[in-house]
């Protein structure tokens, strides 16, 4: 009985190290996708400028006109992992038509005027939505396939990152809203 123990063990111990290889290996390599089929700088038809880092993302935008204008401002600490990607906003000025202006600001430097890096929990990544916890939003993928990453974001909205830099943001409520990446890092 131990000679068969050790030789199930000899035949079997490569085949499960492998395997086990093999998944840190999918999950990194889902991470590493996503960082970049994301990073660089998208422009939407709406108006919307928005510029993607391994660590940060940045957005500009105007939409709508003089008369019923949307701008919004905002900057925001970012963190990728196999799961989703996790963001906590720094900073937020939105001015909409007949709405008071909204500012935000959140300190993220320490005593030596570093910036402290975002922590995150990835037991709070939910499948298929987005989870609020601490200001951080935890918005996961839901689906990941050779051409594209599926982004379960807030309020059932999602958004379809592409390869080819292509992004397709899918409100629950529908519609499609097209981002296009101009340059990558």
């Amino acid at each position: 009985m131990g000679k068969k123990l050790s030789v199930l063990v000899l035949f079997l111990g490569p085949i499960v190290a492998l395997a086990l290889g093999s998944c840190s290996t999918a999950r990194h390599d889902v991470e590493a996708r996503f960082k970049e089929w994301r990073n660089g700088v998208w422009i939407s038809g709406g108006g919307t400028y928005t510029i993607y880092t391994d660590t940060h993302y940045f957005v500009v935008s105007f939409e709508g006109d003089t008369a019923s204008a949307n701008v919004y401002c905002g900057a925001s600490q970012v963190q990728y992992c196999s799961k989703g990607m996790a963001r906590k906003q720094v900073i937020r000025l939105r001015q909409m038509a007949g709405h008071d202006l909204q500012l935000f600001k959140k300190l993220v430097f320490d005593d030596n005027q570093r910036e402290q890096p975002l922590e995150i929990d990835t037991t709070l990544f939910v499948p298929g939505v987005c989870n609020i916890k601490d200001g951080v939003i935890y918005d996961s993928i839901t689906e990941v396939t050779d051409e594209y990453i599926l982004l379960a974001t807030c309020n059932g909205d999602q958004e379809k990152i592409f390869a080819n830099g292509v992004s397709v943001y899918l409100p629950a409520d529908g519609g499609e809203f097209y981002s296009y990446r101009v340059e990558g890092f």
